[in-house]
């Protein structure tokens, strides 16, 4: 997500620190949601080679 990391974003009180919070949030709680369709769905992950390699790692990065 390219707003992540293009995010310069001064923290200098409570609100801004809340808006950057929920705004990763956001972005993950999407990342994960686009995953589990696209599973659902049958298409390959652009991020498959990545998510092959964490489970050859021990570590799944998609609950079956």
């Amino acid at each position: 997500f390219q707003s992540l990391r293009d995010m310069h974003f001064q923290i200098q009180n409570q609100w801004d620190l809340e808006f950057t919070n929920m705004w990763m949030w956001c972005c993950l709680i999407l990342h994960n949601l686009i995953l589990e369709i696209e599973e659902d769905f049958g298409v390959v992950s652009s991020n498959l080679e990545y998510m092959e390699e964490a489970e050859r790692w021990g570590v799944p990065l998609i609950h079956k």
